[in-house]
């Protein structure tokens, strides 16, 4: 939930049209449906997008799914409800709110990888707001919106669901372990490309 556009390395850029979105700043806000709005106005998503979001950034673009008409959303290592996340760390994370989260960023900003750096820049309040939002949130629901599951074999954030459109030999961060794959499933489910005046942007949220 810390990763921002460095989370979809070189292969995503040649999905067509594709934008690697960062966080909107944060603004106070508790719900997984309020992210999703401020997302929609930061980054300006409109109807006809096609969505990919990775971990929380799934659980967001489901969310935008009732606000905007996506006729397609990818989640790539994410959730359907909050009951599909680790029963441990469902058990823990009311500890958020006294967690040194502060502590752990700058810990993390010492470790050379582009994941500790991004943790490291990310908003304490909006970590310790999304700790408890993600257990709050009622689920991706029924939508008209076409959903594809690519998962990791090895996810123990997200531990891998009975069925997935896609299981790849990875662990949680697919989208940057597995981007590869990640795209070649991705492009050979786009919908056929629309005339070049409607356009067909591939909108992604982050991690």
């Amino acid at each position: 939930m810390g990763a921002d556009h460095r989370m979809y390395p070189a292969p995503w850029s040649t999905l067509p049209s594709f934008i690697a979105s960062d966080w909107p700043r944060y603004a106070g806000e508790i719900t997984i449906e309020d992210i999703a709005r401020s997302f929609c106005a930061a980054n300006r998503v409109v109807d006809g997008d096609i969505l990919v979001g990775a971990s929380l950034g799934g659980m967001v673009a489901g969310a935008i799914t009732r606000i905007r008409h996506i006729p397609q959303l990818y989640l790539i290592g994410s959730a359907v409800h909050p009951g599909d996340v680790n029963a441990l760390l469902s058990a823990l994370h009311p500890l958020a709110k006294i967690a040194p989260i502060d502590l752990l960023r700058f810990s993390a900003g010492s470790i050379p990888a582009d994941l500790s750096q991004m943790f490291a820049t990310v908003d304490a309040s909006f970590l310790r707001a999304m700790c408890a939002a993600i257990f709050d949130w009622k689920g991706l629901g029924m939508s008209d919106t076409q959903v594809f599951r690519v998962h990791g074999l090895h996810d123990h954030v997200i531990p891998p669901p009975r069925t997935a459109d896609l299981f790849l030999d990875g662990g949680h961060l697919i989208a940057m372990t597995h981007a590869q794959e990640c795209v070649d499933f991705i492009r050979a489910n786009l919908p056929p490309s629309p005339s070049a005046s409607e356009g067909n942007p591939a909108t992604e949220t982050t991690n």
